[in-house]
């Protein structure tokens, strides 16, 4: 799992989500990709098709609200390091070349 995705899994247990039901949703999401030409389009598609109408409307704001979380953490920039922040990034570094 990558940073991204664990800060992912956290933000989403933060709001009740067990790690059952993450990891299942996750590994849903990424098991599209081991059918022979299936792109995230078709995949959506098949989704979209299997849900009812009435449950449609939560599907649509649980999607937009994905892409609201993904914009606003993409706007985020980080902060310029502080001089004691540099001067640890210039220890951590200087200890790796001693080994």
């Amino acid at each position: 799992m990558s940073k991204v995705d664990e800060d992912l899994f956290s933000f989403l247990q933060s709001y009740g989500f067990s790690p059952e039901e993450l990891d299942s949703a996750f590994c849903e999401m990424e098991s599209f990709r081991s059918i022979p030409g299936t792109t995230l389009r078709r995949y959506m598609n098949r989704i979209i098709g299997s849900i009812k109408k009435e449950d449609r409307p939560a599907l649509l704001k649980g999607i937009i609200l994905g892409v609201a979380i993904r914009r606003a953490a993409e706007s985020i920039e980080e902060r310029p390091l502080t001089q004691e922040e540099k001067q640890i990034d210039l220890e951590i570094e200087r200890l790796g070349r001693g080994r």
